[in-house]
């Protein structure tokens, strides 16, 4: 599941809107978001309700894992993200090296 504050948000979802008529899988895509999207305002302890179906449709349990990843945020099962790092720690440098040209001396 994924956060933006509203600037990026509104980026985003420029983007998908721009983009979502030009094939099936893009107005999928499109019907997907902005079905499920909403609004959230933190209550006075910081924490966000998050709709029923929602959490549903992410897989997420009680226990969450929030990651910062550039200009967004990603909310996981615990247990996933720990399954995704495991997996991705594994094969982190040769994911650097196809990204970044082996720049980073791994």
């Amino acid at each position: 599941m994924f956060a933006f504050p509203p600037e990026e948000w509104a980026a985003f979802k420029a983007n998908i809107k721009a983009n979502a008529d030009l094939s099936a899988k893009g107005r999928q895509l499109s019907r997907m978001f902005f079905s499920m999207a909403f609004e959230a305002t933190l209550d006075r302890q910081g924490r966000v309700l998050l709709p029923t179906k929602l959490a549903g449709y992410a897989g997420l349990s009680r226990d969450i894992t929030v990651a910062g990843v550039d200009d967004r945020l990603e909310i996981w099962d615990t247990e996933e993200w720990n399954r995704y790092v495991a997996g991705a720690d594994e094969s982190f440098a040769d994911i650097i090296e196809e990204f970044a040209g082996g720049e980073f001396g791994v």
